[in-house]
């Protein structure tokens, strides 16, 4: 009887997640250390957002009665890179601020709250670009973590991340959308986790695309992390100082003002969809500050950059630049 009840309240949260994502329709990472029944852990954090938090402070992600804040601020910069069709150049600038609450209600299950907001600007350099200049996500986060069995080896994850997608330009009803994701985490021991995700955003080319990963601590001061959107590895040099190289996948899938005046390959944009996605390879620091503070400094290069208007089949790239990115991580 105590295991149908404990099925059934599994049952019900998925399908109340699952006709959140119905009316409206982004990286996870396992955590590091294996978890006891009786202090139930985030089966994905550090990173819960569409945030690049994969290198959050090392703390324990324990979640408990009481509220636990976390919170990340990324700012980068990119230099000039050509435009494909002839369109001239680019250069960016993009930030991300997350702030995540955690709070555990009952042994199994962990309730998470939150908001982020992306934003990109670009500067062009040529005349009659029809690319925007920024593209805007602010949103909600909502989501549970559900420890699946009583050893809690194996974790589910349910988020939706309610808000507009567009232009400082546009923020209104046209671009509202509810993208989701759902992750199922696999603990096998204390160096090496996995995981499954599947991503659904309608503002996307691809719905649905599944995201799986890995982390694999090989050393005691090597990890090996094979999550997005910002796979690494990670070498800690000394306790409060760690180095890293690897790459990073900023995206953001959003709709054009029904206003905009721009035209590319003779179709119109007014009201499109563009996916905007953006690969680089680098290296940096992480410094802790604080055990709750850490500080980031990297950089490297934007190897691919895309956007994409799907609907009317087309597209525009840009050639390589270099970028500097600093960030700062909190946990509290």
């Amino acid at each position: 009887m105590l295991q149908n009840s404990r099925i059934l309240k599994y049952v019900t949260i998925i399908a109340i997640c699952i006709g959140w994502w119905g009316i409206g329709h982004t990286q996870e990472q396992p955590m590091s250390d294996p978890i006891e029944p009786e202090e139930f852990q985030d089966p994905l954090a550090p990173t819960l957002s569409p945030g690049r938090g994969a290198l959050a402070p090392q703390r324990a992600t324990d979640s408990t009665e009481d509220w636990g804040i976390q919170m990340a601020l990324d700012y980068g910069y990119v230099g000039s890179a050509s435009l494909t069709k002839g369109l001239g150049t680019v250069t960016e600038q993009a930030a991300e601020l997350s702030v995540i609450a955690d709070r555990r209600i009952q042994d199994d299950l962990v309730f998470l709250l939150g908001g982020n907001w992306q934003t990109f600007s670009w500067g062009y350099n040529g005349s009659n670009i029809p690319l925007p200049n920024n593209l805007q996500a602010l949103n909600m986060i909502l989501g549970f973590d559900v420890a699946l069995d009583e050893a809690n080896e194996w974790n589910l994850r349910i988020q939706i991340d309610p808000g507009v997608y567009g232009t400082w330009q546009s923020l209104g009803w046209h671009q509202v959308n509810i993208p989701g994701v759902a992750a199922f985490s696999n603990i096998v021991n204390e160096d090496f986790q996995w995981f499954i995700a599947l991503r659904a955003d309608i503002f996307q080319f691809f719905p649905v695309i599944p995201v799986p990963g890995f982390r694999w601590q090989f050393d005691k001061d090597w990890v090996l992390n094979g999550t997005a959107p910002k796979p690494a590895i990670q070498w800690r040099a000394m306790e409060d100082l760690t180095f890293f190289l690897g790459g990073d996948i900023l995206n953001v899938n959003a709709r054009l003002a029904e206003s905009d005046p721009n035209t590319l390959g003779g179709r119109n944009l007014a009201g499109t969809l563009v996916n905007y996605f953006e690969g680089r390879a680098g290296a940096g620091i992480e410094y802790q500050i604080t055990p709750e503070l850490a500080l980031q400094l990297e950089g490297g290069a934007v190897v691919w950059r895309s956007y994409d208007f799907f609907r009317i089949n087309d597209n525009v790239r840009s050639t390589m630049a270099p970028y500097v990115q600093g960030a700062i991580r909190g946990q509290f």
